[in-house]
């Protein structure tokens, strides 16, 4: 144990210098309020690309940004072209301040919990649900919530990552050292984390500070990742849940965008390789057009 510490404490440090594992942009967006603002805000032209390219839009449309933290994101869907935006997330303090300092005329923001969404049936017509997946507890149950609230036809985007991931435990800053959790327990990773964490070279990015600005004492006291934090599902694990669920569904596994990783997409098609190779999934969930509802529509037509 104490050699694998050591080990990884060293990988750490070294690839923590080279700021290899994460952007000067994300280090920077993480040191200040609006930077993390304007960095979450420019992620939507990556969102809205892959909505397009899989046949999701949103122009004109009823939409629902699910998992929307504080709302960094929500209002740029209404400047892209929805009628209407609704941001729903878990957080009570992230949902406050969202409904204290974005709400307006057409963007809204409800709290909800792990699996239930506070929206009638049949009234969504698009679901975004970016960066929030690998952290539903109960993923089924929400897929089940997310189909009763979606219209006939209503379409779901999840943007999201398996377990397997390099940089699956969200740890950016404490633990750049690709795929740690699966060469190292996770009691030697957080281990290493809290060690890097108290190093005098580690800098402290915005959610490392309290309200006063001073660097936050006790982190990474836990030996394991929570599985309400971290649902730790692998890319098929998330293919069962949607197999399960009543959607029609497509998966879109991403490729690594460096140069020198490119050359691993021949691999996204090999079952157990892919969990290491996959950069991102995209997956589309559209709510079917069932007869009775045609016939339901067609009734309701002709009796008006």
């Amino acid at each position: 144990m104490w050699l694998s510490e050591q080990l990884l404490f060293f990988l750490a440090k070294c690839l923590y210098k080279s700021e290899t594992a994460h952007s000067n942009d994300m280090k920077k967006a993480l040191s200040d309020r609006s930077e993390y603002d304007r960095y979450r805000h420019g992620q939507i032209d990556k969102i809205l690309a892959a909505a397009e390219k899989y046949g999701v839009g949103i122009c004109d449309k009823l939409v629902v940004d699910l998992g929307c933290n504080d709302g960094s994101i929500t209002g740029g869907y209404l400047e892209r072209g929805a009628r209407e935006v609704i941001g729903i997330d878990i957080d009570d303090a992230a949902i406050h301040w969202a409904q204290e300092h974005r709400s307006s005329q057409n963007i809204s923001f409800f709290l909800s919990s792990t699996a239930s969404l506070p929206l009638a049936d049949d009234l969504i017509d698009v679901i975004i649900c970016y960066d929030v997946f690998e952290h539903v507890s109960e993923p089924a149950a929400m897929l089940e919530e997310c189909y009763r609230v979606l219209k006939p036809g209503g379409k779901m985007i999840i943007g999201t990552w398996g377990w397997h991931h390099p940089f699956a435990p969200h740890l950016w800053s404490t633990m750049p050292v690709p795929w740690a959790h699966v060469f190292f327990s996770e009691r030697t990773m957080l281990r290493t984390c809290r060690r890097v964490y108290n190093s005098s070279w580690y800098v402290p990015n915005m959610h490392d500070l309290d309200e006063s600005g001073r660097k936050v004492v006790g982190k990474f006291t836990n030996e394991t990742i929570s599985t309400d934090y971290l649902n730790k599902l692998l890319v098929k694990d998330f293919v069962k849940v949607f197999e399960k669920s009543k959607f029609a569904f497509s998966v879109y596994p991403q490729h690594f965008g460096s140069k020198y990783a490119r050359w691993t997409k021949v691999f996204l098609k090999t079952p157990w390789i892919r969990e290491f190779v996959t950069a991102y999934i995209w997956v589309v969930l559209t709510k079917q057009v069932t007869d009775s509802t045609t016939s339901s529509e067609a009734a309701a037509t002709s009796g008006s």
